[in-house]
């Protein structure tokens, strides 16, 4: 049923693997990012697509899930969306962290430049642009959330919104935390870079 699909439609690093991880452990199916979506010039074989390859899961996140949650809400206009944000200067600085220079065609399809570090400003003005479309959209709509890291992102905000009676008692994920403490030095995310950059023939 549409009314029982879930759309996390925050950008990379606000904590969606969090979220996936918490909508798993609640017994929901999650599809994650589908490059695919990227190929469409047509709307119609967009919405086609779409339709077909949500038709056994419950909630999608990841990118480039996000930018179509125009598209989305059109095809199911009963279902949930979360917009999962964070401050945005720790959100950049993440994602230097996280893929520094490497140029990632997906990413680059979306922000339009070659890569995070080094076009951070551009990056932010993305992310913020994208989050207040969103919130501009669904202004009004309860079936729209918002949570933000560092204050409401627990299972009591996530059930209420959700309207699950019997929500889990164990603390919310904490996902995808970045152990790699080598990437706060530049010269260590360039060697990397240039590795996968190699290595995917980016």
């Amino acid at each position: 049923m549409d009314s029982n699909k879930i759309f996390v439609i925050g950008f990379q690093k606000t904590g969606t693997t969090s979220l996936e991880d918490a909508l798993r452990y609640i017994g929901f199916t999650v599809y994650r990012g589908d490059k695919n979506l990227l190929k469409f010039n047509d709307s119609q074989q967009l919405k086609a697509y779409i339709l077909k390859t949500l038709k056994t899961w419950d909630c999608v996140q990841d990118m480039p899930w996000p930018i179509y949650y125009k598209e989305l809400h059109e095809l199911y206009p009963k279902a949930k969306f979360i917009l999962t944000v964070r401050d945005t200067d720790e959100w950049i600085k993440s994602v230097v962290k996280y893929f520094a220079s490497i140029r990632i065609p997906m990413m680059q399809k979306i922000y339009q430049v070659p890569c995070a570090e080094g076009h951070e400003s551009i990056y932010k003005k993305v992310y913020e642009k994208h989050n207040a479309e969103v919130m501009e959209y669904f202004k009004g709509n309860p079936n729209f959330l918002i949570m933000k890291q560092n204050l409401n992102f627990d299972y009591g905000t996530l059930c209420e919104f959700l309207e699950i009676k019997d929500c889990p008692e164990t603390p919310f994920p904490y996902s995808r935390k970045n152990k790699q403490n080598l990437s706060r030095y530049k010269i260590y995310r360039d060697i990397r870079s240039l590795y996968w950059n190699f290595k995917k023939k980016y």
